[in-house]
């Protein structure tokens, strides 16, 4: 398959996923540039049919913007998206061709949003910003810009949405001054909240983590740790009643949750939580992300074979901590140094040791970057076609189990 894609979220006001952004390249020996225009055909077929037959596992019901092309405008991709699901993100210097102006006023008529991306208000523009229903911008353009633009943008009816978002200041700025949504990495750099670095839970996350760590896990003592915390109690009995379900017994001591558990996702289930409440003030989102890299990371494990190859429930973990790892917050880093996973893991995480091209390839398909992508699937020996098989696998994944820290 030449047609790679990955998605990132667009987030609202109230750090919850509003929409998606498809991010796509096509790559083949004959187009090493990644070019829409230089896609054939039947690439461009090719792409339609997989977008056709998996978008429920993609978007989710959810609204999906999309960077396009003159090709992809030429080529009716809009066609495969409800109207009112669908914004056709393209730029100011797209418009400037009549050809594609022309394109997307009929698109606009037809009852489509266009999205012009990489705009601030300005007199000059007025006529281009007055034909988009969704106005992009960088959230490091002028402050006065910025909000000037926003200003508008409710006078008029239209949406805001913020660009390269990477820090949680930045966020509050996008929310202080009513820009509608914001796009950006600042979600999976995890905010911990200082005076709690400390204190019970972090402690507590430690000793379960020692406890499963040790050579041979006892269930007893791990429940008694767990059960002098209320709230891991609850969380634990819930999602344990949620995936049986269908059984007629409610599960009601922490013990019998995890002898139905079982280590293997205990451990799992541990890291997602303890995420979860040490970084109160993160989106929902940080812990999808968590499970994705972490399944991503065992499935490109285990296609590169060799050494990394047998070790892929190293990779799968080494994907589920870099969230937390990924802070600079001097506390946790501290906390970190004692969790009970291998060097090698934490090594891989900051650029070195064996692990570090199959993490490395992960972050760049998930952000898009597809020359990353080209450089470390080389390096992990996985193939493209297999690498977006495996991509969509795990985001079947998560969508099973991404509420499994709730």
């Amino acid at each position: 398959m030449s047609f790679l894609i990955s998605k990132q979220p667009i987030f609202n006001q109230q750090g919850a996923t509003g929409a998606y952004e498809l991010l796509y390249c096509f790559v083949s020996p004959e187009n090493p540039e990644m070019s829409d225009e230089l896609a054939t055909r039947e690439e461009i077929e090719e792409a339609k049919l997989f977008l056709k037959e998996n978008m429920q596992t993609l978007f989710e019901r959810k609204t999906v913007y999309i960077r396009f092309s003159p090709r992809l405008l030429n080529d009716n991709f809009h066609e495969l998206f409800l109207k009112e699901k669908l914004i056709i993100a393209v730029s100011t210097e797209m418009l400037a061709d009549a050809g594609t102006l022309q394109k997307c006023m009929q698109l606009k008529r037809l009852g489509y949003r266009i999205a012009i991306a990489g705009m601030t208000y300005s007199e000059e523009h007025s006529k281009l910003f007055n034909f988009a229903d969704v106005i992009r911008f960088d959230i490091n353009s002028d402050a006065d810009d910025i909000i000037i633009t926003v200003k508008k943008c409710r006078e008029k009816g239209k949406l805001s949405i913020a660009d390269n978002v990477e820090t949680q200041d930045q966020f509050e700025f996008a929310r202080e001054n009513g820009i509608d949504y914001v796009r950006g990495e600042f979600y999976s750099k995890p905010v911990l909240e200082t005076k709690r670095s400390g204190g019970p839970m972090i402690k507590t996350f430690l000793q379960i983590l020692s406890l499963l760590y040790s050579p041979e896990p006892n269930i007893s003592y791990i429940s008694a740790v767990i059960s002098t915390d209320p709230v891991l109690t609850i969380k634990l009995l819930k999602v344990i009643n949620q995936i049986c379900a269908d059984k007629s017994n409610t599960v009601s001591t922490v013990q019998q949750a995890l002898v139905m558990l079982g280590i293997d996702r205990l451990k799992e289930w541990i890291y997602l939580v303890g995420l979860q409440r040490l970084n109160r003030n993160a989106p929902a989102e940080i812990l999808r992300l968590a499970l994705f890299r972490a399944r991503f990371c065992e499935r490109i494990s285990l296609n590169s074979g060799g050494g990394v190859g047998s070790r892929s429930m190293e990779a799968y973990l080494m994907g589920l901590i870099s969230i937390v790892t990924g802070t600079s917050d001097a506390a946790l880093s501290k906390a970190l140094d004692d969790l009970p996973v291998s060097e090698e893991i934490k090594q891989s995480i900051h650029g070195g040791g064996i692990f570090s091209d199959i993490y490395h390839l992960s972050c760049c398909y998930e952000k898009g970057d597809w020359e990353g992508v080209l450089i470390y699937s080389s390096s992990c020996r996985i193939a493209l076609d297999v690498l977006g098989f495996e991509y969509l696998n795990t985001q079947q994944f998560v969508q099973k189990y991404g509420s499994f820290g709730a």
